[in-house]
């Protein structure tokens, strides 16, 4: 799946990187992302795919990154 959206930082469970896309819909990118995309309001472009994971952050979809860079 693709989305457009921008890099957030959620301040929940300990802290954590998303991406809220510009539908709304909310990401959790249970691998993280890559440092130099970790900027609250980066504008991105990824490709994503979804995560069977456990999470403790119970924020957005848990998803596995297969691509992003910065727009």
């Amino acid at each position: 799946m693709r989305i457009t959206g921008r890099i957030v930082y959620q301040d929940l469970e300990g802290g954590f990187w998303g991406i809220v896309a510009d539908d709304g819909s909310q990401y959790h990118p249970v691998e993280g992302l890559p440092h130099h995309l970790r900027k609250d309001g980066c504008r991105v472009r990824a490709e994503v795919e979804p995560a069977n994971v456990v999470s403790f952050a119970m924020w957005g979809k848990n998803v596995r990154v297969k691509n992003i860079q910065r727009i």
